[in-house]
């Protein structure tokens, strides 16, 4: 994919026509009574934070705000043909492609078949996290060649790599497998010591003490279980026991109160009044001086009248304690009746149980047997996660293993690619060692698959990083692996610390490498970044390199003169 026009909805905005092929360049001045003493806020940061706004960023509040209803296009090339992509501020989870509206995450969808070629089941690769790699955005990018806002070490790793031919599975893979060892050790962790899922799982106890007093107590239970008789009738044959026991007490009390009839009509019986003659005398001696003598009857009457009172009371009794002794034997019988069904019935009782009792056990085994399952399933997840960081702790030691055996393998091609890089270094330090390096990284407890790093041992030049960043990016813009990108883009921060020897061969070596492989090189400029650069080339070699590839110069003098024509302060810079 290459530049060609990004233009604007309003006639304020100064379209940038790119370069098709080689250096395009973008100044900034400002006028000599400016007060500035920069030469921010004309617009030339803000043509690559429009660039990616056209190529798919996320939200931009600021332009919203700031800008509201600009519809940005930006032409390009890619394959066989050119299309434009449009993008309203005000409307930024749409776009146009060619006319045709379609959502945000289409777009990049799109420009990522066009533009990368990314293996499938590999995170961390998109359009979006590769563009940066061309179009740099933001003071932070260029700080690092190696960052480009990645959001982790991994995530810088695999872009890099896979622009740099590197097999991106070995890195994906160490850092999947780095990550489940850290969920799986999470979760042994939790499975131990967290209250919550200790105590779902086994009572707060200790799972190996109370999976054995589980299945003693299940044990128990199911012997109890498997001796129990059922009667269904249980508790009518219960209420008929209670009944019978209660007749039975009401016979044992009435036959209590018979024999005690009978021992007191006995005691009757056997009392009998003995009156002496004497007495007799006694008494009618003294009915004598009371009453007249024919008043009174004769001794013998008298006796003859006790006599025959005893007799009477005698007959009586007996008849009593006759019908008496007929009670006492028809209750003993009954009692012995009503004590033989009540033994029976409870024989019948202390042989079975109640269905809701045996339910009761059946219950308790169910309760138990579960919390069981719970216990055995907390070791067996124990066990099983144990197995699974060991398995995946040997898959890591093979990993290691396999990537030894691939960077032997592939050495000869990888050099080959890390000497381009090498080749660009030498034009600004030839007498330093520069190059980039890649080792396997052998650590378990990290998820980096390789130790990269870009280096120019020079540390005491000025521009030093800004020349390693320049090299990196032409690297991976020449060796076009995985990519059909056909431009850098740099912003005027690259060249800020840089002496005017390093930016005359920085332009040098981009046109040089953009001329010959049908490239482009874009950036933006301020005058003083030029100025003395016509000292290090020739008349004819700075018109062609410098002069001739301005295709736009912003001005501070007024709003007109700046990139959107008009004035307005907006913090996009990330």
């Amino acid at each position: 994919m290459r530049l060609i026009r990004l233009t604007a909805n309003h006639d304020s905005f100064k379209t940038i026509e790119f370069n098709r092929t080689g250096l395009t360049l973008i100044v900034g001045s400002k006028t000599q009574d400016s007060k500035s003493v920069t030469y921010n806020g004309v617009g030339k940061s803000l043509i690559a934070e429009l660039i990616h706004f056209c190529l798919g960023s996320s939200k931009n509040a600021e332009f919203e705000k700031k800008i509201p209803n600009w519809i940005f296009s930006l032409e390009i090339e890619s394959g066989a043909g050119s299309h434009t992509i449009s993008r309203n501020t005000s409307n930024q989870a749409v776009v146009y492609f060619d006319e045709q509206e379609i959502k945000l995450a289409a777009l990049n969808q799109l420009l990522e078949q066009h533009c990368f070629l990314i293996p499938k089941g590999v995170p961390g690769l998109t359009f979006r996290s590769l563009i940066p790699k061309f179009i740099r955005r933001g003071l932070k990018q260029y700080t690092d060649p190696r960052d480009t806002g990645d959001y982790s070490d991994y995530d810088s790793l695999i872009r890099n790599a896979l622009l740099l031919g590197i097999d991106v599975h070995l890195i994906a893979l160490k850092n999947k497998i780095r990550n489940e060892i850290n969920d799986l050790q999470k979760l042994r962790k939790n499975f131990k010591n967290d209250p919550l899922i200790r105590e779902f799982y086994s009572g707060g106890k200790d799972p190996d003490i109370h999976l054995r007093h589980l299945e003693r107590k299940i044990s128990e239970l199911e012997k109890n279980r498997d001796a129990f008789i059922v009667a269904e009738d249980y508790y009518d044959i219960q209420k008929d026991a209670d009944a019978l026991s209660e007749t039975a007490e009401k016979i044992k009390n009435n036959i209590f109160l018979l024999k005690n009839a009978i021992t007191n009509i006995d005691g009757s019986i056997k009392e009998q009044p003995d009156l002496p003659v004497e007495r007799i005398k006694t008494i009618y001696d003294e009915l004598l001086q009371q009453f007249k003598p024919e008043a009174l009857k004769r001794l013998d009457e008298v006796s003859a009248f006790h006599k025959k009172l005893l007799e009477n009371r005698i007959s009586r009794l007996s008849q009593e304690k006759l019908r008496i002794l007929r009670e006492l034997q028809l209750e003993e019988s009954t009692l012995k009746g009503k004590q033989t069904e009540l033994d029976a019935k409870l024989q019948l009782l202390g042989k079975s149980r109640a269905l809701d009792q045996y339910t009761t056990i059946v219950n308790q085994i169910a309760d138990l047997t579960a919390q069981l399952q719970k216990v055995k399933d907390y070791n067996a997840i124990s066990i099983e996660y144990s197995n699974k960081e060991a398995n995946l702790e040997l898959q890591m030691s093979e990993e290691i293993i396999k990537t030894n055996t691939y960077l032997e393998e592939t050495k000869e091609e990888r050099e080959g690619n890390f000497e381009v890089f090498k080749e660009y270094a030498n034009r600004f330090y030839p007498n330093s060692p520069s190059g980039i390096t890649l080792h396997n990284n052998e650590g378990k407890k990290n998820k980096l698959r390789f130790d990269f790093d870009i280096r120019i041992e020079n540390d005491s030049s000025d521009g030093i990083n800004e020349v390693r960043i320049f090299c990196y990016d032409m690297t991976i813009l020449s060796l076009r692996e995985n990519h059909r990108m056909d431009f850098i883009f740099h912003d005027s921060r690259l060249y800020s610390n840089m002496d005017v020897r390093q930016r005359a061969e920085l332009f040098r070596i981009a046109s040089e490498t953009t001329q010959r492989n049908d490239l482009q090189y874009i950036a933006t400029l301020n005058p003083d970044q030029i100025s003395g650069m016509d000292e290090e080339f020739t008349p004819e070699e700075y018109k062609s390199l410098i002069q001739d590839n301005i295709v736009l110069e912003l001005k501070d003098d007024c709003p007109q003169s700046k990139l959107l024509g008009i004035q307005v302060d907006m913090h996009y810079d990330r």
